[in-house]
């Protein structure tokens, strides 16, 4: 695989990436600011890069991998995301809006702040990320195990959950009105407080004994005993 390493890349760099007729690793390299879009970057490999600021609007980068670095406020406007990796990457700020993202992974990332509206695609997977106040309305997130990720004040309205497990996941404060929870697994989740409106909205989920009691003394007050 061709690398470039330690380098400072221009426009043109980039758009020279897809025509290398293989696979390019970039390590530590910097792009931040680097406006390219449309670009064919399609599994090109990022380690240790700095993207913050960049624009990649368009650009198709299925089964791209991006490990450790910063995409601070990085646009990835209706980019391919089909198989990408993101692993360790600090995509706070960064939009997504209108990107492709089937069966995309983020693993222990940092989310807080980013947005990703209108996502298309058959689903992505969150874990371990810190998503918190993130802008993720309708993103679809079904029958995907979220190990360990912070949903806390973030915006899952609409978002497809059906089937998805949420293990060690916090809900405090999301927004999750008109989410379809059907079947997902909400057991090792930390709900936060519960209205009777965010118990409606719960419906279909599947709850622990325990949740559903501290649920009934959110809303009546009730202490409830063995």
């Amino acid at each position: 695989m061709p690398s470039l390493t330690d380098q400072r890349l221009s426009p043109t760099d980039v758009d020279g990436l897809g025509e290398a007729g293989e696979p390019v690793e970039l390590l530590r390299c910097d792009l931040s600011e680097l406006r390219v879009r449309d670009a064919d970057l399609d599994d090109v490999t990022f380690t240790d890069c700095t993207l913050d600021g960049a624009d990649l609007t368009g650009s198709r980068l299925s089964g791209a991998a991006f490990t450790g670095g910063s995409a601070t406020n990085l646009r990835l406007d209706r980019c391919d995301l089909t198989d990408a990796r993101f692993d360790r990457v600090d995509l706070s700020g960064a939009v997504l809006s209108g990107a492709l993202l089937t069966d995309a992974e983020f693993r222990g990332c940092r989310m807080t702040g980013l947005v990703a509206e209108a996502t298309r695609g058959m689903g992505c997977l969150l874990l371990g990320c810190n998503a918190y106040g993130a802008e993720l309305p309708g993103l679809v997130l079904a029958r995907r195990a979220h190990t360990g990720s912070r949903f806390t004040e973030a915006n899952l309205a609409g978002a497809d959950l059906r089937e998805a497990v949420l293990d060690g996941c916090v809900l405090l404060h999301t927004d999750l009105s008109g989410a379809n929870l059907d079947g997902a697994d909400l057991r090792g989740a930390d709900l936060g407080p519960c209205t009777r409106e965010r118990l409606d909205i719960l419906s279909g989920a599947i709850l622990t004994t325990a949740q559903a009691v501290a649920a009934l003394q959110d809303l009546t007050g009730a202490v409830v005993t063995d």
